[in-house]
């Protein structure tokens, strides 16, 4: 068994999240994917490499990432929160 390797912005965090938004929400999907994995599997050569490659690459920019979405305050949450959904009412209207 072998966790799907993810890469670019997900579904959920769409063209409407900004950089560090979707660095975590696409860190988080895979290291859950690859945390399946090695549970199903903890002797697959692939899901080690896929690990390796996501410890190596992609999870220092994402923890980065998670760092300035936490020292967000709650006035910037706030603001983020009222242009995610205005942008989603306009979509869904057009």
């Amino acid at each position: 068994m072998t966790a799907a390797h993810t890469s670019g912005p997900t579904r959920a965090a769409g063209p409407l999240a900004d950089e560090d938004e979707t660095r975590v929400a696409t860190a988080r999907i895979t290291a859950t994917r690859l945390g399946t994995a090695l549970v199903r599997d903890p002797l697959d050569r692939t899901v080690h490499e896929q690990m390796r490659h996501f410890l190596d690459h992609d999870s220092e920019p994402a923890l980065m990432s998670w760092e300035t979405l936490k020292s967000r305050t709650p006035e910037q949450l706030k603001s983020r929160i009222a242009a995610l959904l205005t942008a989603q009412a306009q979509r869904s209207a057009s």
